[in-house]
């Protein structure tokens, strides 16, 4: 056994270092992970503490037009999706995208504000499927949906990575529904009068951003002396009414006696999953596991091959 080792061939080597620091990785990772979800306890939406908290509850929409998956025109709260072209025997990314659109966690005591933005996302709503340019929304036999369980997930995920069985093109969609087991676990804070002012003057600020790149209407509503130039006192007037159209838009939303917010934390992990927090621990306690153990293989097979060469 130690001779075959030793007379494996560079590349065996390189892979072997490879699955080595791979390994060590994600075991750590996985580690970290697990140990974080298990020692963080779950709080209520009500009574949690401002700073880094654990939320369980279910996944909504927020009020407003509806957040639209690209690939397959699912209705959802966040999806990422990537869309790849296969060129000689690689596959080439053509486009791919990830939602930093809002959306909200419930529980039985409240409602809290999800931005997912810098978020590790895991999901178990994810689909590959292959086909021609014209395959978007069409996800057809190689579908990958993740409730099929492990084996189905991974005969499905083969069958998708084939590509030459459905086209040239091949499509990734993945997608957390308004209704879903929502897990988050980030930094918490209530909005009090300092942040609806803030938000206030940026909505305004997007409001005279909007209406500059629309030189024709600006001057057509703010223009008052009609000489085709706006000067300091109709640029004020502008101003003033981005500043009142920002107040109403936000008016409703401030109407909650709290409206509560989650998001990335510094220096800190931040995670959304649509699954149990019992199956997360599972899962991160495997990757850790067998994370270690690409480790110490890949490690072993270095050492005995570097052994081989030294003696």
């Amino acid at each position: 056994m130690l001779e075959t080792l030793q007379g494996i061939p560079i590349a065996g080597v390189m892979f072997a270092g490879a699955l080595a620091v791979i390994g060590l990785f994600a075991g750590f990772s996985g580690l970290r992970r697990y140990r974080l979800i298990e020692d963080v306890p779950t709080a209520k939406v009500r009574s949690a503490p401002q700073g880094y908290v654990e939320l369980v509850g279910t996944a909504d929409l927020l009020p407003g037009p509806p957040i639209v998956a690209p690939l397959t025109q699912t209705v959802c709260c966040w999806y990422s999706y990537r869309v790849e072209r296969r060129s000689d025997k690689h596959w080439r990314t053509l486009q791919s995208g990830t939602s930093d659109d809002l959306f909200l966690l419930r529980d039985e005591t409240g409602e809290c504000v999800i931005d997912p933005e810098g978020a590790s996302i895991d999901s178990i709503h994810s689909q590959t499927w292959s086909g021609g340019a014209s395959s978007l929304g069409t996800p057809g036999l190689h579908a990958v949906d993740r409730d099929l369980g492990p084996l189905g997930r991974g005969v499905s995920q083969a069958l998708g990575s084939l590509g030459s069985v459905g086209g040239d093109h091949r499509y990734h969609e993945t997608v957390i529904l308004p209704g879903d087991p929502l897990y988050a676990i980030g930094w918490f804070h209530s909005l009090d009068d300092s942040d609806w002012s803030e938000s206030e003057r940026a909505r305004a600020g997007e409001l005279l951003r909007e209406w500059k790149r629309r030189p024709e209407t600006l001057r057509e509503r703010f223009d008052h002396n009609r000489d085709g130039v706006i000067d300091q006192d109709e640029w004020e007037d502008a101003r003033r009414v981005a500043r009142e159209r920002a107040k109403e838009e936000l008016a409703e939303a401030r109407t909650r006696t709290h409206v509560h917010m989650m998001g990335r934390p510094k220096g800190r992990a931040y995670l959304i999953a649509n699954r149990p927090e019992p199956a997360l621990v599972r899962r991160y306690r495997w990757q850790a596991i067998l994370g270690f153990v690409g480790f110490f293989a890949g490690l072993a097979v270095v050492a005995v091959w570097l052994s081989g060469r030294i003696g």
